[in-house]
């Protein structure tokens, strides 16, 4: 069988390539952003000739609709089978899509739990003890509960540094090596010094405002290493906080919330993501952000629609 597949760079995204790599023996894996979708599964139906292409951890955006529909009939055509896992909420648009050729593309989307869960009980290997510890780090991650050392090493060490490092951590995914000696190296020599830097010289020019009795802090101009969430979370451990949290980055702006569903704002602008961690490709204006934050959750609260 040849088999190839596209996965997210995280670790949720390595862990779940990692497993399908096992199990699938692929000709190729290419890891990407979301935005990248439709470029390498053109790469994979024009260089590779497939029979399966499998995709983990990557939400199709509705703004690609176009080529991803182009690309959808393609793999048709060729009898290419399109196997999607993923654990972000699909925009409307993308299941009117996939529905039409359900012959080709088969799909997997639960938010309640991460991919590499997902993809481990696909292929029945949820109870191998490495799979496992590969989906609790997964876990760990994408919900922030922060329990290992080893996720704050690997969330920092991999947006460092670019995609050399990216697929230097899924082969040694792959090889066995959860937390090799080459990662930890990298983090105490030249990552978490920097790193803790970076967040404290965010929390200095973070602003914070009121719109419509909903309390906002803008993190401006973050450099994209740093993770949103341990940004917030700093602002928290130092008695900062906010019903809404916008972190601006060079392309793009992560949504993070205790209790507003953000997403709803995320999708609005072309983004996606969980309820309480949301993000928006491209360059953003905040103030258009912040008017639709007031706006939405004003309304929200005075019809009831809002449980905190």
């Amino acid at each position: 069988m040849r088999t190839v597949v596209i996965s997210h760079w995280d670790l949720d995204g390595l862990a779940s390539a990692a497993i399908l790599a096992l199990k699938t023996a692929p000709l190729k894996i290419w890891l990407a952003s979301v935005t990248a979708v439709p470029r390498y599964l053109r790469k994979a139906l024009e260089e590779y000739s497939p029979d399966h292409i499998w995709i983990s951890d990557l939400n199709p955006q509705a703004a690609q609709i176009s080529d991803l529909r182009m690309l959808i009939k393609q793999a048709s055509i060729e009898g290419v089978k399109i196997r999607w896992i993923d654990h972000h909420e699909w925009d409307r648009s993308i299941y009117d899509l996939i529905h039409q050729y359900d012959e080709t593309v088969w799909y997997l989307v639960d938010p309640s739990t991460v991919t590499a869960d997902l993809v481990a009980r696909k292929f029945r290997v949820r109870d191998n003890p490495y799979i496992n510890d590969l989906v609790s780090l997964a876990i760990d991650d994408d919900f922030f509960l922060n329990r290992y050392d080893l996720t704050i090493r690997w969330r920092r060490v991999l947006r460092w540094y670019s995609w050399n490092i990216r697929y230097k951590a899924l082969n040694s995914f792959i090889g066995g090596e959860i937390s090799p000696y080459w990662m930890n190296k990298l983090y105490e020599d030249e990552v978490k010094n920097l790193y803790e830097n970076l967040i404290r010289e965010a929390l200095g020019r973070m602003d914070i405002i009121e719109k419509n009795g909903i309390k906002i802090i803008i993190f401006q101009d973050v450099d994209p290493k740093v993770h949103p969430g341990e940004l917030t979370d700093a602002a928290k451990k130092n008695g900062v906080t906010a019903d809404i949290y916008i972190v601006r980055y060079p392309r793009g702006a992560s949504l993070r919330s205790d209790y507003y569903d953000v997403s709803l704002i995320a999708k609005k602008l072309g983004g996606g993501g969980h309820p309480y961690a949301a993000g928006i490709p491209g360059k953003i204006n905040v103030s258009k952000i912040i008017e639709m934050v007031a706006h939405t959750y004003k309304q929200r609260m005075t019809t009831n629609t809002i449980v905190i």
